[in-house]
């Protein structure tokens, strides 16, 4: 792993990204806790506490550039250079077409683009000084082209993916390793099986399995670095069957 063993994750107060703080707690690093909701945060530091390990909460909307840029001050001065960053946070959007008013629109972007540009920027000229860094972009199936009633999540989604693969040409060769992590399917969760009780919880994307492959890219040297990674859950390989109709 990278000498300098501080992570920042963002959108850590729950879910995927409270699981990944967790792993990479475990990995030894001090993590740098960021989403909107401070009670969320607190929790997941007191668990990555409990399990010994260090963490700095951070309540930060990422799309406010001024508040990133402060969380990453304070991360670096409580618990040293920031080596690996996993832009996980992201808004959701689930509307018809031409139900969707502007403000709507622009807040996928605000969080889904300009909130991993922000959180990237802040900290990418600073790895290339220290020699090197990790940038994880959390990504999903609907950054090669979502379904109906996804238009702002997907555009917004799709530009994220763009500025992975920018920072990859531009910053790769000075020592920065930009990686996008494709989710593809249905993440295991208590949510999700509520809402898809008859298929089998084995065929969803496991956390687990997105954070050990977090720690798999961070892990990589550099004569074998990935950019693209797609996890693809079982469910999402059965073939797609139309319905019989009624007789």
């Amino acid at each position: 792993m990278s000498q300098s063993k501080v992570a920042l994750v963002t959108g850590a107060g729950r879910g995927i990204g409270r699981d990944i703080a967790l792993r990479l707690s475990r990995e030894g690093y001090a993590c740098g806790l960021i989403a909107r909701t401070k009670s969320q945060l607190d929790e997941t530091a007191e668990l990555i506490r409990k399990q010994g390990g260090r963490a700095l909460v951070t309540p930060t909307d990422v799309s406010k550039r001024e508040q990133v840029l402060a969380s990453v001050e304070a991360v670096e001065r409580e618990l040293g250079p920031i080596s690996v960053l996993v832009n996980n946070a992201g808004a959701y959007l689930k509307k018809r077409f031409t139900d969707i008013a502007e403000d709507e629109f622009d807040f996928q972007f605000k969080v889904n683009c300009y909130g991993p540009f922000f959180c990237t920027q802040a900290v990418v000229s600073r790895m290339v000084e220290r020699g090197g860094g990790t940038v994880i972009f959390v990504l999903g199936s609907e950054s090669r082209g979502g379904p109906a009633q996804y238009s702002a999540y997907t555009a917004s989604k799709v530009a994220q993916r763009a500025i992975a693969e920018s920072l990859a040409y531009e910053f790769g060769h000075l020592g920065v390793h930009a990686a996008a992590l494709d989710v593809d399917g249905a993440v295991d969760s208590e949510r999700v099986r509520e809402a898809m009780p008859d298929v089998d919880p084995s065929w969803f994307v496991s956390p687990e399995r997105i954070c050990e492959e977090i720690v798999h890219l961070v892990n990589q040297p550099k004569s074998s670095w990935t950019f693209q990674v797609d996890l693809r859950s079982y469910a999402q390989w059965r073939p797609r069957v139309a319905p019989k109709k009624k007789a």
